[in-house]
């Protein structure tokens, strides 16, 4: 897979990310899905497990940062703005408000606030059964496509 890759989100049907191989922490974090919700809006679908939790038997807040983090980028991604892996994060904000549950998948909504020539600026929530478990948001470097 190349860096210059961009997914056909014409419809807001989800599909799945394409994950580096190796032992990058993004590779570590398995494959998820993803949607173009409309135009600066799009939606990420993680599942959860055991691999996922904290002591306690709900879901780690070092994971749903991790979640976010993959998140963030992508009403940049599916608008075309930026190709797969060409942002680097500037500042990265995240509010807890409850835990969630092991089992059960957490929906990212990620709206673009702005956009600027060099940055993108985003904010959005993740959810669990209709729950908002934490908010964030992001400024991100769009980085010049590969050669």
């Amino acid at each position: 897979m190349t860096n210059t890759f961009f997914p056909h989100c014409s419809e807001s049907d989800w599909q799945t990310m394409p994950m580096v191989a190796g032992r990058s922490f993004d590779a570590q974090m398995g494959a998820f899905e993803f949607r173009k919700v409309s135009t600066s809006k799009a939606q990420a679908r993680f599942s959860t497990n055991e691999d996922s939790r904290n002591i306690q038997y709900g879901l780690h807040g070092g994971f749903l940062a991790a979640c976010a983090e993959q998140a963030f980028y992508l009403p940049l991604y599916t608008d075309r703005c930026v190709a797969l892996g060409r942002v680097v994060t500037i500042d990265f904000n995240m509010q807890f408000f409850q835990g969630g549950e092991i089992g059960q998948d957490i929906i990212a909504d990620i709206e673009l606030m702005k956009e600027t020539g060099r940055m993108g600026f985003t904010r959005g929530t993740l959810n669990q059964n209709e729950h908002c478990l934490c908010s964030f948001n992001a400024t991100l470097r769009k980085l010049a496509p590969q050669a």
